[in-house]
């Protein structure tokens, strides 16, 4: 039986929490906090930055739900 030593486990990011700030539609509506679940690859979500209050960011690049957890933006503030 191997052993399984530290250095051979894989290493697990954690996703980056959203830009502070991202906004969409489901921020203002009252649910009753279940979760719908989802396909990962659609996202029908309409969200705009707080900055420019476009569906682009300070740095002309889209707004998304992904997009926006993105630390290599320069314009992104983790909340």
């Amino acid at each position: 039986m191997a052993s399984t030593q530290p250095n051979d486990l894989p290493v697990i990011e954690q996703p980056a929490s959203p830009c502070r700030h991202l906004r969409n539609k489901g921020m203002y509506v009252y649910t009753d906090g279940q979760e719908i679940d989802t396909e990962d690859n659609y996202d029908s979500t309409n969200y705009w930055c707080f900055e420019t209050m476009k569906t682009f960011g300070p740095d002309d690049q889209f707004v998304g739900g992904r997009e926006c957890r993105n630390r290599a933006r320069p314009c992104y503030e983790p909340i």
